[in-house]
């Protein structure tokens, strides 16, 4: 906002709250995010701040000023480059701002929330309907719908993103009730995909959802099957997320496409997972090849018992938090996906609440991906 017309009619958006440190000294205090922005300037611009309701316009309240103030440089600069501040900080804001943002009115209305939070983000109303419009066409493909990819589903239709292929060969049983994002009584005995179909139709009934009940083995043709997907999810853990991630994963690299790898990793359901972005981060090879040599010295004795995966233990919350933690890494992407990700994998221990993070850095020798740097 370069030039504000004498006609525009400022006003302050709901979403902040305004201290007064001194005479001086305004802080804003976005409610959502907790950002904190700090003004120093004079007395008047700060009494102004009450007028700004998006009644009275800039004309209106100068006159206001002159009333108030005989100094030339407060009315005819000063309040026009406070007013500007506040405009680019995302302080004013257009009262019909979401009403003017290019999607379906429904949609926007659903998402009211998010999109306050994003403007607090961001800054700008202009960057929200950017963000919202890339999300809204996303075409997102998920691989596993089970206790973490059932909760990325549930999260990510909430957070606005409209198409999906639900991909998932397996079928709801009763012990899913412990951890499925989904679970009914009445899902029992039907395949995971088409359930979980339904719950996203349940949240958004415009949805584009497709699904495939498919198991991802090493002769899965990913040419074929995510043609045109823009985004890639891997929470399969059968028949090993390890094995899964790599196919994905060096599918992703070839074609440049990012991949959340989020939770499953064997009993571990306080798992955070990785965003590879092809290029940047590391990818799954080499994550193997770190972990191969971070763990070279432990060896497991043989354990009696081969078919071990029923025994596994799990908590529900566990499982949401590796999917909001994902869910959240995805929306931090599409925000800004030139932003700087770490190769990384996490894990939330449930005895202290520590968080405990491995630094994973990029294997330079990486027959994968190492030659992608030469081709940026």
């Amino acid at each position: 906002m370069n030039e504000i017309s004498n006609k525009y009619k400022p006003r302050l958006r709901d979403g902040v709250d305004i201290y007064l440190e001194s005479e001086n000294d305004v802080t804003f205090v976005y409610l959502a995010s907790r950002k904190r922005i700090k003004f120093r300037c004079h007395p008047l611009l700060i009494k102004s701040l009450s007028w700004l309701t998006g009644e009275f316009s800039i004309e209106e309240l100068n006159c206001r000023l002159i009333n108030l103030s005989c100094e030339d440089f407060l009315v005819n600069n000063g309040f026009s480059e406070f007013i500007k501040n506040l405009y680019k900080k995302g302080i004013l804001i257009s009262e019909h701002w979401i009403e003017e943002i290019s999607l379906p009115c429904f949609y926007k209305k659903r998402l009211e929330r998010q999109l306050n939070f994003l403007l607090d983000i961001t800054d700008s109303s202009n960057e929200v309907a950017r963000i919202q419009s890339k999300i809204y066409q996303a075409k997102i493909a998920i691989f596993g719908v089970g206790s973490v990819g059932s909760w990325l589903c549930r999260e990510l239709v909430m957070m606005g993103f409209h198409n999906f292929l639900l991909v998932d060969y397996g079928i709801v049983s009763e012990f899913d009730i412990s951890r499925h994002g989904f679970f009914e009584q009445k899902a029992i005995g039907f395949q995971k995909t088409e359930v979980a179909k339904q719950m996203i139709l349940d949240i958004d009934q415009e949805a584009c959802v497709q699904v495939l009940d498919h198991a991802l083995t090493i002769d899965s043709d990913l040419e074929t099957l995510l043609l045109g997907i823009d985004f890639i999810i891997d929470t399969a853990d059968e028949p090993y997320i390890g094995y899964t991630g790599l196919k994905l994963s060096r599918y992703c690299v070839k074609h440049k496409k990012p991949l959340m790898i989020a939770g499953g990793f064997d009993a571990h359901l306080g798992s955070l997972g990785e965003l590879i972005i092809p290029g940047d981060t590391p990818c799954a090879d080499c994550y193997n090849t770190f972990f191969k040599e971070s763990l070279k010295d432990w060896k497991p004795i043989s354990h009696p018992v081969k078919d071990r995966r029923s025994s596994f233990g799990g908590l529900v919350s566990l499982s949401v938090l590796a999917a909001s933690t994902s869910a959240m890494t995805i929306l931090r992407y599409f925000i800004n996906p030139t932003a700087t990700f770490e190769g990384e994998r996490g894990e939330l221990l449930f005895d202290d609440y520590d968080l405990s993070v491995f630094p994973v850095p990029k294997n330079p020798t990486c027959s994968v991906c190492s030659n992608l740097d030469n081709e940026r």
